[in-house]
């Protein structure tokens, strides 16, 4: 992957009314799901200037919602009310529809159009665009919210990395290939959190119930995330770093996390690549 830029952010602006979003106009989103709305709130959230932000009519209680939360928010009638009213208009509703919504909109010249649609290619927007939109693919996480979400994008742009960095850091890569494969590691979020809940009801199995299993599996997870800021060691020395030769640790991670079940993993994640690639 060739690595045409990564920005972190402080997410410890937040809710203090610091910011490091610069000024980068007025965003528009058409479609309003819940990484849209992860998006809204990391933009206004706390801060002591939002930029305006304009919602599509689609999903309208979560939009009026949102309108109702944040001043700078406004549901607009339609769309093309979104694209008029915006410099910068994100794409995030399904893939099945993705064309057809795009169909319908004039974009004028000058307009950074996101796409936070798995799987739609820079070749599939343009032809709904054409030529004379600057079209930028993203991976926003839900973690945008808190502004502590890594955003990747594909192709490298000033601003969408600029309107990125504000929701925590911007990975920019200029190759294709390297972007879908990042999109590919995204599927993998729902696994972790399924893993989680396993441990739990084995706990829950074993005398300690409900609420109380879940709790402290969520705060032993919950307790990584100090380690994992530690960019100074990798992801495999960090996990060494959690066991003790031939201690309970060693045992669980080597009996369960072969290397049969490391290359099902990787069979798995190509089989979801190959999904999202045309």
């Amino acid at each position: 992957m060739t690595e045409a830029g990564a920005h972190d952010h402080d997410p410890s602006s937040r809710g203090s009314g610091g910011s490091t979003l610069d000024v980068i106009g007025a965003v528009g989103l058409i479609g309003v799901g819940e990484i849209a709305s992860a998006i809204v709130d990391g933009l206004c959230e706390g801060r002591d200037e939002a930029p305006p932000v304009y919602l599509s009519p689609r999903n309208a209680e979560t939009a009026a919602a949102l309108a109702a939360r944040y001043p700078s928010v406004r549901v607009c009638r339609d769309n093309q009310e979104v694209v008029d009213a915006s410099a910068t208009v994100i794409l995030s509703v399904r893939p099945d529809i993705a064309v057809h919504v795009l169909d319908e909109l004039r974009i004028p010249e000058g307009r950074l159009l996101v796409s936070a649609v798995a799987g739609l290619t820079h070749e599939s927007v343009r032809q709904s665009t054409g030529e004379h939109v600057t079209v930028v693919r993203a991976i926003p996480l839900p973690s945008v919210r808190q502004r502590e979400g890594v955003t990747a994008i594909f192709a490298p742009d000033a601003r969408a990395s600029e309107l990125f960095d504000g929701l925590g850091g911007t990975l920019a890569v200029d190759e294709a290939a390297a972007f879908d494969a990042i999109q590919a590691t995204t599927a993998t979020l729902p696994t972790h959190l399924a893993y989680l809940s396993a441990i739990a009801v084995w706990l829950d199995s074993h005398g300690v119930r409900g609420p109380a299993a879940e709790g402290y599996v969520r705060s032993m997870f919950r307790g990584l995330a100090g380690a994992l800021d530690d960019g100074s060691r990798s992801l495999s020395e960090l996990a060494l770093a959690h066991e003790t030769p031939a201690g309970i640790n060693e045992q669980l991670r080597s009996a369960w996390f072969t290397n049969t079940n490391r290359d099902e993993l990787a069979h798995t994640l190509d089989d979801v690549l190959a999904r999202l690639r045309p």
